[in-house]
């Protein structure tokens, strides 16, 4: 499985923002390896903290709509990602660009491990519920 289909769980709206966050995280990468200003690369980092927090609450919410009995679990799935996140910006206000690149490529395998379990069996129960 590549790692563009990976980010498909079978829910349009949750696979366009899980492709937004993955094209934050490239950019965010990108632009650490072409040297992008400070405030470039802060712009990206608030970005992707923002993008991904409002993802994740919209997850939460429609789970808790549709009565989700594993919710817990995602919750902490998310709220891991979250302090990777964070990982990313401490690095940022040390100045350690290295060690954004590394954390923002553990984020992405993160994410992508994420989306191919505990969303793609969120999108299967949606659809059970549905059926």
């Amino acid at each position: 499985m590549t790692e563009g289909s990976a980010l498909a769980a079978g829910r349009g709206e949750m696979d366009g923002e899980h492709r937004v966050q993955m094209s934050l995280i490239f950019a965010l990468e990108q632009a650490l390896e072409s040297g992008l200003g400070k405030d470039g690369v802060k712009d990206l980092v608030t970005q992707l903290i923002a993008f991904t927090n409002v993802h994740f609450m919209s997850e939460q919410l429609l789970m808790r709509f549709a009565a989700y009995p594993d919710i817990g679990m995602h919750e902490a799935e998310h709220d891991g990602l979250m302090d990777q996140l964070r990982r990313i910006e401490s690095s940022f206000v040390l100045g350690d660009s290295r060690m954004m690149i590394s954390e923002s490529q553990v984020l992405r395998h993160l994410l992508v491990e994420h989306i191919r379990t505990h969303d793609l069996f969120f999108s299967q129960y949606l659809s059970d519920s549905a059926a």
